[in-house]
């Protein structure tokens, strides 16, 4: 650690009237007080200390390695409407894995893909909503499948990302926000979750458990959509809710997974798949679709060839 000449000095405990500025066990620590310094947890999501605390509080292999009391842990960062304390940027941290939370496992139009500017880590474009919901009425996620999370072509690529909507959504600072979660897969990958979502409007005064929320994006709000809960955080997310009213405690316990997806579909952001979808575009991240087919084999392509130039017939043939 270092020495006491490497710190601005704190005050020893229990000198009151005269406190002396000496060496402390404070400054042995390194919990070096300064209020100045502190990097704000609003509008920051740090996608790199994210990765790093998944990747070294989880186990590196399947379930049956574990050790004697090691355990998986979810890692993410609240967005500014879950985050109660705005001074200081800090995780959360719980216990979990990707098969404790069936909305991160929802399947992909895709499936999983190889992605060729991740060193072949898996990547996909989820969406999230209730069942037969138009795309443009649902909320998404980017999900990526890797060995190391902490990789830099996946680190630059989700910050890249993070701008790219930052710098193309209309008034960005104030519209939107960002969700992102890291979990192990319990067969000793990991699972980074990136979610963008609307910066929602608390309409009334009444404690943000109770009141009622609008998305400003789409003029929805809880009201409209008959939601009793709206906001998604690092716990509400996956379905983790400190339940302050009956009605929501229902609404839950009656169809918690409709309600889940309901909720993801509320905080859709209009517009925003385009951007990711271009943005995966210019920067090569999925490979390109393949042909239809029909059945195992591809399907032929008709298109009509003249005969000749004086003559008007035409024969169709396969390219």
């Amino acid at each position: 650690s270092l020495s006491a000449g490497g710190f601005s000095s704190d005050e020893r405990c229990g000198a009151k009237k005269n406190p002396t500025k000496k060496y402390t066990m404070i400054m042995e620590m390194q919990w070096v007080r300064d209020p100045k310094a502190n990097i704000e947890n609003w509008y920051i999501t740090d996608i790199e200390k994210i990765a790093q605390e998944a990747f070294y509080l989880n186990p590196h292999g399947p379930a049956s390695m574990k050790l004697q009391g090691e355990i998986f842990t979810n890692v993410g960062q609240n967005p500014k409407v879950g985050s109660s304390i705005k001074n200081t940027q800090h995780t959360q941290i719980c216990e979990g894995s990707l098969n404790t939370y069936p909305v991160l496992k929802i399947p992909s139009k895709r499936g999983p893909l190889p992605s060729p500017v991740l060193d072949g880590a898996m990547l996909e474009l989820v969406d999230v909503g209730p069942e037969g919901t138009s795309l443009e009425n649902q909320g998404l996620m980017i999900r990526i499948t890797t060995e190391n999370p902490t990789a830099l072509p996946v680190l630059k690529f989700l910050v890249d990302l993070r701008y790219h909507l930052l710098v193309n959504v209309e008034g960005a600072a104030e519209a939107i926000d960002f969700l992102v979660t890291a979990v192990a897969d319990e067969t000793g990958k990991f699972v980074v979750i990136f979610a963008p979502l609307p910066q929602l409007v608390k309409l009334d005064d009444k404690h943000p458990d109770l009141a009622t929320w609008a998305n400003p994006l789409t003029g929805e709000s809880s009201e409209t959509a008959g939601l009793e809960e709206t906001r998604i955080d690092f716990g509400k997310g996956v379905g983790h809710f400190l339940v302050a009213k009956q009605a929501l405690r229902e609404q839950l316990l009656e169809n918690g997974e409709e309600t889940l997806r309901r909720i993801w579909a509320f905080n859709r952001i209009p517009g925003i798949r385009s951007l990711i979808e271009d943005f995966f575009r210019v920067n090569g991240a999925l490979p390109e679709e393949p042909p239809k087919t029909y059945g195992s084999q591809p399907m032929l392509t008709w298109t009509r060839t003249p005969l000749s130039p004086s003559n008007t017939g035409h024969t169709t043939r396969y390219a």
